[in-house]
């Protein structure tokens, strides 16, 4: 994910400076993004991905892997659960495309949260 922020910005010719006023992201905060020492929200994701032209499934993606490997300790039990939460739901994991179907299920997640969230 840093890569392809830092890959955008230079591609675009912007500084953190300029993209972080277009974004409205501080301009320390875009440098830790790039450097990986922080990891944006799905809001400022979507502002970057806009603004940057980079596609956002892409960057959603990236985003999801940093905060997977951040915050959730992926040893085999983990990944097998997820894997049962899979085919639980129909969906055959096959070695290739365990990553992308879990992206999947980790969005759906999200949207959930976003609409309880929005119940309250």
């Amino acid at each position: 994910m840093k890569d392809l922020l830092k890959k955008g910005r230079e591609t675009k010719g912007y500084s953190t400076r300029k993209l972080g006023e277009l974004a409205e992201i501080d301009q320390a905060l875009i440098s830790k993004f790039e450097n990986g020492f922080r990891i944006p929200t799905k809001k400022q994701i979507q502002t970057l991905s806009s603004l940057l032209e980079i596609d956002l499934k892409q960057l959603l993606v990236a985003w999801y892997k940093v905060k997977l490997d951040k915050n959730f300790d992926l040893n085999p039990f983990a990944i097998q659960a997820i894997t049962e939460i899979l085919q639980e739901k129909g969906i055959e994991v096959s070695p290739k495309s365990k990553e992308k179907e879990i992206a999947s299920i980790l969005d759906e997640i999200e949207i959930l949260k976003q609409k309880l969230t929005g119940l309250k």
